[in-house]
């Protein structure tokens, strides 16, 4: 056993010496850990020795992401409470908080497995995903969650007790599950309206299978396993996963709303009348900050040719990688001749950058600039 008090003659162990202290010691085959750390950062991986024996890690006071990107065979357990990233990322190992955990617990892990003693923060569970390779991760928490909990939740297995919690709140804060797409959450307690991309459900034969296996090596854990009998209790419990019906709606364009929901005659018809004009996210048009300048010399006199630029060759490059479809290419007097749309051109300098011979260039738009006085 290796144990690494971080505050050494009155005065406090960066991150990083601390981070390569314990590296160095699992190098010599050092394989068990008791830290009492002051706050420092990602202690506990990613970590792993030559010979796949387990790593095991006792840890007092940590920081941020304490356990991100555990691997496999790697077993944390933080003595108490814990800020937020408990388990980012997590790769494969088993962590165990004795309290409650800060926002994002367990966000974008992809295997192992996290046990929350107490309540976890805003976005626990968020982005969870799927590795269809290995075990699913899975985020058990005993009381309750934050807003925006298992947002963008892509697989896994999440388990929230409801213990201890007011009965008048929700055991998943505000807005769970936005943009949930994979994955399982069990439930018991009460939970807030929910977006239609998910749907809830009663638990079926699997689900009571996976919770009673689960919850005695859980409530163990947390040193709370006389809790089994009132979690057993499967018709308390319901699960939400996603709505495989959901159909996402249609986004209503500005011009739309302003049309048929906006104020009548607009917010400033006493004053001025409103011409109902909207601008898209992409500005086109006068709006453009940079305008597309073709600037070819075919034709022109030696002494008159622009040095930082060619001649086009018309390869059509311009045109074929367009975006917007805002490029055209005429004849006129017997030479090729490229032109910008104006009101499809976004300004983006695509063009630009794909001309080999440097002929299209990007300019400030001057037009826009004059609306200025």
């Amino acid at each position: 056993m290796f144990y690494l008090n971080s505050f050494e003659n009155q005065k406090r162990m960066s991150t990083q010496d601390l981070l390569l202290r314990i590296a160095e010691q699992v190098a010599q085959g050092e394989t068990q850990f008791t830290i009492a750390a002051q706050g420092q950062h990602d202690l506990g991986g990613p970590l792993w020795n030559k010979d796949g024996t387990k790593l095991q890690f006792w840890i007092s006071n940590p920081g941020q992401r304490v356990g991100a990107m555990a691997l496999s065979n790697t077993e944390i357990v933080v003595q108490g409470s814990a800020p937020a990233d408990v388990g980012w990322l997590n790769a494969g190992g088993e962590i165990t908080v004795l309290g409650d955990c800060g926002d994002t617990a367990g966000h974008s892990a992809a295997e192992g497995k996290i046990y929350i003693a107490g309540r976890a923060g805003t976005r626990s569970g968020s982005l969870m995903k799927k590795d269809p390779t290995a075990d699913d991760p899975e985020l058990w928490i005993y009381k309750s969650t934050g807003s925006f909990s298992f947002e963008f939740m892509l697989g896994g297995k999440a388990v929230i007790c409801g213990m201890d919690v007011d009965q008048r709140q929700s055991v998943l804060g505000d807005r769970p599950c936005i943009g949930m797409v994979g994955g399982t959450v069990y439930v018991r307690g009460k939970i807030p309206e929910l977006t239609p991309e998910v749907c809830v459900k009663a638990l079926n034969a699997d689900d009571e299978s996976f919770l009673r296996q689960g919850l005695p090596q859980f409530l163990a854990k947390i040193n709370q396993i006389s809790a089994l009998d009132e979690l057993s209790k499967f018709s308390l419990w319901q699960k939400i996963v996603p709505n495989q019906s959901y159909t996402p709606v249609t986004r209503r364009s500005l011009q739309d709303f302003r049309l048929e929901s906006w104020i009548s005659g607009g917010i400033f018809q006493d004053v001025f009348p409103d011409k109902f004009a909207s601008n898209g996210l992409v500005a086109r048009g006068i709006y453009r900050l940079r305008v597309p300048i073709w600037r070819n010399n075919l034709g022109a006199a030696p002494k008159e040719k622009d040095k930082r630029v060619n001649s086009c060759r018309d390869c059509r490059i311009c045109a074929v990688n367009c975006p917007e479809a805002a490029i055209s290419r005429e004849v006129q007097n017997e030479q090729v001749v490229y032109t910008s749309n104006a009101e499809l051109c976004i300004g983006c300098g695509i063009c630009v950058g794909v001309c080999p011979e440097g002929i299209w260039v990007l300019e400030d738009n001057f037009e826009l600039k004059s609306m200025d006085g």
